[in-house]
């Protein structure tokens, strides 16, 4: 059993994951960042690292780093990466867990809320797939009702493509989304900031689209 297999199939994070969700529909949270949230990151990071032909061993602690980045939700969003780092440090020692690349595993879990400057490939992957993890999944029964986090609901799936140097990622959705609503919420901005930081270190020329049509607003941004 590799160190993924067995992170993923922990019960005891499982349930922590649960205890998240069940924090964020208590307290009104906008999204979730519960167990299937942190799944759908890891599988975002290997489609992309294994795309980009990252060694397994990278491709696997990123899945991992993955997997923790949100255990800190359960005390709230706020300050939530400080803590899923020291719950991550904490409990890669006392499951006996070692890493080759732990350090840079650690630092991508404290800094994946905004730590987009930076070398550490694992972070990077991180950040990209954590935000760019806007589909319907994400949103809460109180985050439908917010503007701009709404217009989520309706974001069906999201694909990556690979080749010749460019990255594209193609956001599918219902037609009933409005995107000028979703171009003015403050988190698209986010969204846009991690794929071009992603793509300038790698060298990739990023192509973002909505249901295969470019997305104006990436190369065009309001204000």
């Amino acid at each position: 059993m590799t160190n993924f297999e067995k992170i993923e199939k922990d019960k005891n994070l499982i349930e922590l994951y649960k205890k998240v969700h069940e924090y964020e529909v208590a307290h009104g949270g906008h999204a979730h960042h519960d167990y299937n949230h942190v799944v759908n990151v890891a599988n975002y990071c290997e489609e992309i690292l294994k795309t980009l032909k990252f060694d397994d061993e990278i491709v696997e602690e990123a899945k991992i780093a993955a997997l923790l980045h949100d255990t800190g939700a359960l005390q709230g969003k706020e300050n939530h990466a400080q803590r899923s780092f020291e719950f991550a440090k904490k409990y890669l020692a006392e499951n006996n867990i070692h890493l080759k690349h732990e350090d840079l595993v650690l630092e991508a879990i404290k800094n994946h809320s905004d730590g987009f400057d930076t070398d550490n490939i694992i972070q990077l992957v991180l950040i990209l797939a954590d935000k760019i993890d806007i589909k319907k999944s994400r949103v809460s029964d109180f985050g439908k009702q917010v503007e701009g986090m709404r217009q989520c609901q309706y974001i069906e799936n999201i694909q990556f493509k690979i080749e010749n140097g460019r990255f594209k990622i193609n956001f599918v959705c219902d037609k009933k989304m409005d995107l000028e609503e979703l171009n003015n919420y403050y988190f698209t901005k986010k969204v846009f900031k991690a794929i071009q930081a992603f793509s300038k270190k790698l060298s990739l020329t990023p192509e973002v689209c909505v249901n295969n049509a470019p997305w104006k607003e990436f190369y065009n941004p309001i204000g």
